[in-house]
C-alpha cells in the first residue's frame, strides 16, 4: 500500500472527476494561517498548513508560476506521462488538488515532515530563465483519510511515507520578501 500511495491518492482524485464534485459544506470560519512564506522554512510549513486544511488559494500561493513536481517514473507511468517528462506543472497540481480539497469523501488530510539536511544554495537553469534558490530533501508522512461507502471497510487511509521530497524554493518573484516553491521531485526510497 505504501508503494502506491501516490497512485492510490491520484486515482481517487481520478473518481472524484468522473463522479462530480462539490465544494465542502463546511461553513464555518476559514482557518487561521500560523505561517507565512517570509523564508524558506515558514513557506514548507506554510505549504504543509495549507494542505491539512485543504486552503486550496494558501496551496497556489505557496507554488510559484514556473513550479513542477516531478513524479517517480512508476507514478509518472500510472498516470500516462511520457518518460522523457515525468512532470506536471502548476496548472496541473493546483487541479488535482482542488479535486482532493473538494472530495466530501476526504475527511482528513495530515501531513508532516522532517528535514534531511540544510538547506543549500541552489541554481536551476531552464529554457528561458535561471532561478538563483534554495534546495533541501524532506522526509514526507501524507496520510489521506478517505471515505469508501460502496466498500466493507468504509475508511480508507492513503499514505506516502516511502519517497524522498526533494524541494527547491525561490523568492517570489511577484512579491518581495516572499518565497515560493519552485520545484517538488519525488524519489523512491532504497529499502
Amino acid at each position: 500500500m505504501r508503494r502506491w500511495g501516490w497512485v492510490l491518492m491520484i486515482g481517487v482524485l481520478v473518481v472524484t472527476t468522473f463522479f462530480g464534485c462539490s465544494p465542502s459544506s463546511d461553513t464555518g470560519p476559514p482557518p487561521v494561517t500560523e505561517y507565512d512564506r517570509t523564508s524558506a522554512d515558514n513557506l514548507l510549513k506554510f505549504f504543509a498548513q495549507a494542505y491539512k486544511e485543504k486552503d486550496l488559494t494558501d496551496y497556489d500561493d505557496a507554488l510559484d508560476e514556473d513550479f513542477f513536481f516531478q513524479f517517480t517514473p512508476d507514478i509518472a507511468d500510472s498516470l500516462g506521462l511520457p518518460p522523457e517528462e515525468p512532470w506536471w506543472g502548476k496548472s496541473e497540481d493546483v487541479n488535482s488538488t482542488r479535486l482532493m480539497f473538494e472530495n466530501p469523501n476526504v475527511t482528513d488530510i495530515a501531513f508532516s515532515y522532517e528535514s534531511v539536511g540544510e538547506w543549500e544554495d541552489h541554481v536551476e537553469v531552464r529554457e528561458d530563465t535561471t532561478f538563483s534558490g534554495l534546495f533541501r530533501r524532506y522526509d514526507p508522512l501524507i496520510e489521506v483519510t478517505v471515505i469508501i461507502e460502496s466498500d466493507d471497510d468504509p475508511i480508507l487511509k492513503l499514505r506516502v511515507d516511502d519517497s524522498w521530497l526533494d524541494v527547491t524554493v525561490v523568492p517570489d518573484r511577484l512579491t518581495n520578501g516572499l518565497w515560493t516553491i519552485l520545484r517538488i521531485e519525488e524519489s523512491k526510497k532504497q529499502h
